[in-house]
């Protein structure tokens, strides 16, 4: 590890105060010759007018003012929850994906696609969580920083603009080996007493272990105008695969929630689950390009004992947070859709029992986005999936229906909509096994772009000949 600037950055509600014996292991472990200076970040989050827009804004001034190097690769960062978020936005807005001045970037729980906390605000559960006394001095009163809560609330469209820029900008994008390494750990355990009731499956009681991973793929579906019989139908084509450029190191953390895995307590007080993850947090600050493969791939084999395989036992992990966005031809959002999964063998109305386990017990939570329902989380258990579907003997059919549905010829029906309501109206989308492996993967976000066809009725607009020519 060469001698670098470190900087740490907090989370939501939240100072830089929590990093100060985080910051103190570091000097006993590394000493001076590898740490020239830390610089502890401090930044407001819950005034209701703030955005990211503006803590990146602030932080590229505060970064000057303090005169910390600019130069590729120059500085190192650790950061925790919503300072994932911010230290990203910063560096996609004001670096080249080959110039970041951050060598190694170390990410503990990040925000990276949201927190299924942030939707709940000032509500009860947030109390629960974030206490009843706020950590942020400059806090005015009955705010919670709603600007900020909308852009971690789960499905954002914010989360997911960022992905593009910093995700998916092509091989190898900013985070690879000759730009900047990567690491994120994420505990598994959720929060003990009143904090427990925002505690889920997969999580750490504030953020899920599948939305703190930087590791992402993107798919696209389009639905089409088509026809069947001479009649008009709306037929599914698989449009596009990405996953995202370059790799993080991702590493579960057995033992550890959301606050603990910041290491706030004295050495000697840290449990054994905090030990490990300070040598972790060691480790990534210290490996170097050509070793980066290795140590992702040595994390990565740890985290399979933490997973849940199909037909596994129950009590681990394995989760995906599947976000999906709807639109149509025209690019315009669609908000009122069902997605539907279902055996594509059974034609009963309601998809058989295949179709009643992926419902109730394989999809674990929807969440539409609160200012635009277009956007979706679709929580998914990956391994229940796959076994349900093994064990049918089948492909897993998918289908969407939305509104407004076009009508006929009557007056009274809409005159413009989509074909997805009776199952003759539409087509089903078929995965096979070797699709679902690839679609529905552990511990990741999903990006999925649905475009679905709008359809007018002839009757929108008609043109006659004038009778007056002849």
């Amino acid at each position: 590890m060469a001698q670098r600037p470190l900087i740490l950055l907090h989370g939501w509600n939240d100072t830089g105060e929590a990093f100060e014996r985080l910051a103190g292991h570091l000097r006993r472990h590394l000493g001076e010759r590898r740490i020239r200076r830390i610089a502890i970040g401090d930044y407001l989050s819950r005034h209701d007018a703030l955005r990211f827009d503006d803590l990146q804004a602030a932080l590229e001034r505060a970064w000057t003012r303090h005169d910390l190097p600019r130069a590729p690769a120059s500085v190192d960062a650790i950061v925790h929850s919503t300072g994932g978020l911010v230290i990203r936005d910063w560096l996609a807005r004001h670096f080249a994906p080959d110039a970041y001045p951050v060598k190694h970037l170390v990410m503990l729980a990040p925000a990276n696609f949201g927190s299924p906390l942030a939707h709940h605000g000032r509500s009860l559960v947030g109390r629960a969580i974030n206490g009843f006394f706020n950590r942020q001095r400059e806090q005015p009163r009955f705010e919670a920083g709603a600007g900020i809560l909308r852009g971690l609330e789960l499905a954002s469209p914010y989360s997911w603009e960022l992905a593009l820029r910093d995700r998916f900008v092509g091989e190898p994008g900013p985070f690879a080996p000759g730009r900047t390494l990567c690491s994120v750990l994420v505990g598994n355990h959720g929060y003990g007493g009143i904090r427990s009731v925002a505690n889920e499956a997969g999580g750490d009681g504030t953020v899920r272990i599948s939305t703190a991973n930087l590791n992402c793929a993107r798919g696209q579906i389009h639905f089409e105008e088509g026809h069947h019989q001479g009649r008009p139908v709306t037929v599914p084509r698989l449009a596009g695969w990405q996953d995202s450029g370059g790799r993080c190191a991702f590493r579960i953390v057995d033992g550890l929630d959301h606050t603990t895995i910041k290491l706030n307590s004295p050495e000697s007080r840290l449990s054994a689950a905090q030990r490990r993850a300070l040598g972790l947090i060691l480790e990534a600050l210290g490996v170097e390009d050509d070793g980066f493969a290795a140590h992702c791939d040595a994390w990565e084999a740890a985290n399979a004992a933490l997973t849940r395989a199909p037909g596994g036992r129950r009590g681990k992990s394995g989760y995906q947070n599947t976000l999906v966005r709807v639109v149509d031809q025209f690019g315009a959002p669609v908000p009122d859709y069902l997605i539907e999964f279902y055996d594509p063998r059974d034609d009963r109305r309601d998809g058989g029992a295949l179709a009643r386990v992926m419902h109730e017990q394989v999809i674990l939570k929807v969440h539409p986005y609160g200012d635009d329902a277009s956007y979706r989380s679709f929580y998914i258990d990956t391994a229940r999936l796959r076994h349900e579907v093994a064990k049918a003997g089948t492909e897993l059919g998918l289908s969407i229906t939305a509104d407004p549905m076009l009508g006929s010829e009557k007056a009274a029906d809409p005159p413009v909509g989509f074909l997805t309501y009776a199952d003759e109206d539409i087509d089903d989308l078929r995965l096979d096994a070797a699709q679902l492996a690839a679609f529905f993967r552990p511990h990741r976000t999903l990006l999925v772009d649905i475009v679905l066809h709008r359809s007018q009725h002839q009757r929108v607009v008609t043109l006659r000949d004038d009778a007056a020519a002849d």
